[in-house]
């Protein structure tokens, strides 16, 4: 009958079921087990022949010249038979060497259970000999994770037995699945292992058959390993003879199965294979073979399937999903089981070490085969670890299609003018300079360029000047492209002083061939680094000399991106509506022309998000904006990190709390993986969040984030940071609500300092700044100087059309406080009913208009007009009920202050 591909395919399963079965068991039960399987002879004789090739039977060939001894006085082996000082109880196991039984040892000096193995009744010189070499190894370890050799002897002459530590306990993976081992849990039971594993070759002494079934674990959660029966001493044996046969096919390294010399590199083999089948529940090797010839090609040629894809199908259900061992794990494992025991690790330390590496979020040895991730990997020993692959690596990758759109532009312009030979040995310059660039900087960045000694990205910024400094100079559009490049890291870096610096260079370069484009970038990004620098007279001079080149402008994406940096310029200082006109001209102008560059769009809307005054309309372009940037860069970038954080923004300013801490949660964490806890960027997202929670009323956990993010932005960048004055702000507006008016006063006066020294050039932030300080000073009866501030600021407020609400009650205030007579309260009153349309205008979930009230009403109240009064405290103490979270302190904050006025009147 002829075999279809569909029972080709069954009897393959049958074969591969049946082997699986059968494959750790001793020679008697794989018997048994294969005469009562229900499947056809021909699956049967199968499987025989395989597990003849993976057992003691493959030495067949030897075993015709050794001499077999067999034992004419056999002595049977029973439960109660005495051992040395042991009653036997009962077998615990069978393998190729012999069996092993339950011992107990009660003679009143001890009382304690051991594992007494004995060598097999028949057995050759070869069976001997490794007995009596496990027990002589197993003498010379003491290792807590390292089943020990209590004592030894022989039953007759030629039968020797080994008393060894009993284990109570469970085989690895049946542990791992009964305890629902998660991730981290396996890993740390693995270094246990590598401990053992470790310690033994500190002593010369190579396991080579690290499978499952020899690794037990104790009820307290001690990892024990067994079986060092075909172990061996690396100094005893010569190491560069062939080893015998006789492990398990499917845990076996490819020097193993060929005879070739065996090293502490076959047990991190065996290591690898062990920790794949931890993490994913199957084997890395031998799992649906059935034929020995291809067994053997795939253990000595096919790398296994990535461990991470493994997961994904596996049969044995895991607590952690297949992308949680995509890349690290994946490298380390497969690191591990290379064909080539010289590529894999040098020892079992250095594969512990990565272990401990991922689960201490640190970079591992463990690479794939390409240069990328070892660069990566190394540079990011410094705390912005992503943000600097990120940066780095995407000037890396630039650097080629640098050099191929030069190599463009100078076949068209030889096509024009015929070029000579010279052009094309220019052509040849450029891609060689190009590429010693990249050279050099990546040399920088490995254990080679630096010798061993650890680096961090300035140390690679530095070579990268250097290298620049001396070089290019033929190619100043090449060497101003590299120059933008490095200006773009150190804003990244939070050095905007130093990108400064870096874009009026590459500007003087790109001048000096005439490179309008070139220098309309240039000047705009040195604008806007400027303003991050805290130098607004210079970004607004760079942002004019940058509008009056755009003029000569003919590309029409040449133009939108500059019209988008102006837009990003002027809301940055506050001009958001001239911002808002800019933008929605440039995307109707893009729209119109079918120009659909998906950066440039994105950037547009993103902006768009910030300066729009229509939330809903906010977050629909931030949404947009987002999706943008996935495609263009993936999440885990810093463009789709900022991006998500403004999201945050637009849902807070929404109202859709739950929400908008959804979000944020997601990009402080995003944050703290690309840039770092101790980064700039990291306090930002982070005092978003605060401002989320201070909005929810919830005060004690907002104090620690607010002065957490004001030490990071002060250390990173100083006292003169925007990042840093906003934050310390954010703190005093805190103090504030929870009445603490003396550290309030004392923050908002600082606040105001700096912003009138690092940002005069911009009128309503300052503004802003002493309005916040007029309202405390009111609240806290400083009334005269609360009054002066607010003449001083209410013209500034007026000239940008921004709402003067909140001044408007605090002029209130200072009215009510400077004179307490009937006339005066007269005139309070008045002003209050006058201002409540435009403070309903407010939404009913505002915190400014509850607080609004609460102060309202506590005037109203003091010029005795209890019906006002009380209406207005009564609104802020429902308004607190829905806005401030349940039990939340600012709830409890209100409630009591409410309480305190009504009774008191």
């Amino acid at each position: 009958m002829t075999e279809t591909p569909d029972s080709r395919k069954v009897r393959g399963q049958q074969i591969k079921s049946l082997f699986d079965q059968c494959l750790d068991l001793a020679a008697e039960q794989q018997i048994a087990v294969i005469a009562q399987a229900d499947v056809p002879d021909e699956v049967k004789t199968h499987v025989a022949k395989l597990l003849r090739f993976t057992t003691d039977d493959i030495e067949l060939t030897q075993a015709v010249v050794d001499t077999v001894q067999v034992s004419l006085d056999i002595k049977p082996v029973v439960p109660g038979m005495k051992i040395g000082a042991y009653e036997l109880l009962r077998p615990i196991g069978e393998g190729g060497q012999g069996q092993v039984w339950l011992g107990n040892r009660s003679d009143g000096n001890f009382n304690h259970q051991a594992a007494i193995k004995l060598l097999k009744p028949m057995h050759d010189q070869k069976d001997l000999l490794r007995f009596q070499g496990e027990r002589e190894l197993l003498a010379s370890l003491k290792h807590p994770n390292i089943a020990q050799l209590l004592d030894g002897g022989a039953l007759g002459e030629n039968r020797p037995y080994m008393i060894l530590e009993y284990v109570e306990g469970l085989p690895l993976l049946e542990y791992g699945k009964i305890n629902q081992f998660g991730l981290k849990k396996y890993l740390k039971c693995f270094l246990q292992i590598c401990d053992a594993v470790s310690y033994a070759h500190s002593h010369s002494i190579i396991h080579r058959d690290i499978k499952p079934s020899n690794i037990y674990v104790t009820h307290d959660g001690t990892v024990k390993l067994l079986d060092f029966g075909i172990a061996k001493f690396i100094d005893k044996d010569d190491i560069k003879t062939q080893t015998m046969p006789v492990m398990t096919l499917a845990y076996s390294s490819p020097e193993q199965v060929t005879g070739a010399p065996v090293s502490t590199a076959t047990d991190v083999y065996g290591l690898g294979l062990l920790l794949y089948e931890m993490l994913t529940g199957q084997r890395a090797q031998a799992v649906s073979n059935e034929v020995p010839a291809e067994l053997m090609h795939e253990i000595t040629q096919q790398s296994p399937v990535l461990p991470s894809h493994m997961l994904d199908s596996a049969v044995m259900k895991r607590r952690y999903q297949g992308k949680q061992l995509k890349g690290d794990l994946d490298n380390l494992i497969l690191m591990a089981v290379r064909k080539e025991p010289e590529r894999r690790y040098p020892s079992v330390e250095a594969m512990a070490n990565d272990v401990k590496n991922f689960l201490d979020g640190k970079p591992l040895q463990a690479v794939g085969d390409g240069w990328l991730y070892s660069a990566k990997k190394f540079i990011g020993r410094n705390p912005m670890a992503t943000l600097l692959t990120v940066m780095v690596l995407g000037f890396m990758v630039a650097l080629p299609v640098i050099q191929f759109e030069n190599q463009r532009q100078l076949e068209q312009e030889r096509d024009k003018a015929l070029a000579s030979e010279a052009m094309a040995q220019e052509q040849t310059t450029i891609a060689n300079r190009t590429t010693d660039f990249l050279i050099s900087i990546l040399e920088s960045a490995s254990p080679l360029g630096s010798q061993g000694e650890p680096i961090n990205l300035d140390d690679v910024l530095r070579a990268a000047e250097r290298q620049l400094a001396v070089g290019l100079d033929s190619q100043p559009v090449i060497k101003a492209t590299l120059i933008s490049k490095l200006a773009s890291i150190q804003h990244q870096l939070g050095h905007h002083d130093k990108a400064v610096a870096y874009f009026l260079q590459a500007f003087e370069l790109y001048q000096s061939k005439a490179d309008v484009p070139g220098q309309v970038v240039a000047l705009g990004q040195a604008s806007l680094m400027s303003y991050f620098a805290n130098d607004e007279s210079a970004a607004l001079k760079y942002q004019s000399q940058a509008e009056t080149l755009s003029q000569q402008l003919t590309d029409i994406k040449d133009q939108a991106w500059h019209q988008v940096r102006m837009a990003t310029i002027d809301s940055s200082l506050g001009k958001n509506q001239p911002a808002l006109q800019l933008l929605e001209t440039t995307l109707q102008e893009l729209e119109s022309r079918q120009i659909t560059d998906p950066e440039l769009i994105g950037r547009i809307y993103n902006e768009l998000s910030i300066v729009t005054e229509d939330q809903d309309k906010a977050l629909y372009y931030i949404n947009r904006a987002l999706d943008y940037a996935e495609a263009l860069r993936g999440k885990m970038h810093p463009l789709y990190q900022n991006r998500l954080q403004n999201k945050g923004q637009r849902l807070k300013n929404l109202e859709r709390y739950q929400e908008a801490e959804a979000v944020l949660l997601q990009a402080s964490e995003q944050t703290a993986k690309l840039f770092g806890k101790d980064h700039p960027e990291y306090a930002n997202v982070q005092a978003e969040l605060g401002a989320l929670y201070h909005d929810k009323g919830r005060f004690t956990e907002v104090e620690k984030i607010y002065s957490a993010a004001i030490d990071i932005s002060f250390q990173k960048q100083g006292e003169s940071s925007l990042n840093y004055v906003l934050q310390i702000n954010n703190l005093a507006y805190l103090y504030e609500d929870m009445n603490q008016y003396d550290q309030a006063e004392q923050l908002y006066r600082e606040s105001v300092r700096l912003r009138k020294k690092y940002h005069s050039n911009n009128p309503i932030r300052v503004a802003s700044s002493q309005s916040n300080l007029a309202r405390l000073l009111a609240k806290s009866g400083q009334f005269q100087e609360s009054q002066k501030i607010l003449h001083e600021i209410m013209p500034v407020f007026e000239q940008v059309n921004r709402s003067s609400l909140q001044n408007h009650i605090t002029a209130i205030a200072n009215l009510n406080g400077h004179q307490s007579d009937s006339q005066t309260c007269v005139l309070v009153v008045k002003k209050i009913n006058e201002i409540l349309p435009e403070l309903t205008q407010l939404s009913e979930k505002s915190w400014r208009r509850m607080q609004a009230e609460l102060w309202l009403g506590e005037m109203a109240l003091q010029c005795h007009d209890e019906v006002l009064g009380k209406g207005l405290l009564e609104a802020a103490v429902a308004k607190a009920k829905v806005i401030y979270d349940a039990g939340s302190y600012g709830r409890q904050l209100i409630s009591a202050q409410v309480n305190q006025l009504l009774r008191d009147k």
